[in-house]
């Protein structure tokens, strides 16, 4: 049975649906319009916000998953690759999970920019990000309550991450120069330091993190409702 709670499972796994929910729920946990379920205590943990919802399962019913998800009726759900296919959610494009140690030490030097230049630096193709508005809204609440974490060089890179204990994951990076790119993963790497790092990205870019050392998780993706 799927129910509604106020405190989800803390669970110590490499995951990517797992940690997004988690980064949302330390963000959010006292926001009523931020909800999360639990299925059976343990066996799968949801979060839902604005339509948006992650999918976490170890070992739930996947028609009951199924049927929940078609009465939330939501705009967008992640999770991993497996859980979209068998809840009838399979989504257009398979998307990489990755990890690596966040285990370099120092401080490349960041320029200190606010939430309008990091969204312009990260509106680039090949990344989808919401609406500034809801964009600014979100990223300050996190940054402010120590949930994220930026490293940017003004008009050349800029990479962001959402963190939960001992976890951070990719929210967002972009290059504007070449070479740049390895900069921004590396300043992001060093302010997570200690930190398992994941990241979700396309077959476009898994060679770029392959050769900075991540390993591959599995599979993940993103359903989106289509337009009627």
């Amino acid at each position: 049975m799927i129910s509604k709670v106020k405190q989800i499972p803390d669970f110590n796994v490499l995951s990517a649906s797992f940690i997004k929910i988690k980064c949302l729920y330390d963000s959010y946990k006292n926001d009523d319009k931020v909800m999360f379920f639990t299925c059976d205590g343990d066996k799968c943990v949801i979060s839902l916000t604005d339509g948006n919802m992650i999918i976490y399962n170890i070992s739930a019913d996947f028609e009951e998953l199924r049927e929940f998800v078609d009465f939330i009726n939501p705009a967008c759900v992640f999770s991993e690759y497996e859980t979209l296919c068998a809840i009838g959610r399979k989504p257009k494009e398979r998307i990489n999970i990755l990890h690596r140690k966040a285990d370099i030490k120092g401080e490349t030097e960041s320029d200190n920019l606010d939430s309008k230049e990091i969204y312009h630096l990260l509106d680039v193709d090949g990344l989808s990000l919401p609406e500034y508005p809801y964009f600014a809204v979100d990223y300050c609440h996190r940054l402010n309550n120590g949930f994220a974490k930026y490293f940017a060089i003004k008009d050349k890179c800029c990479a962001v991450s959402f963190n939960t204990s001992d976890y951070a994951i990719m929210n967002g990076i972009a290059s504007h120069q070449k070479g740049m790119g390895n900069v921004a993963l590396k300043g992001i790497l060093q302010k997570n330091y200690g930190s398992d790092f994941l990241v979700c990205c396309r077959d476009s870019v898994l060679g770029f993190y392959q050769k900075n050392g991540f390993c591959h998780l599995g599979f993940g993706g993103y359903w989106v409702k289509e337009n009627v």
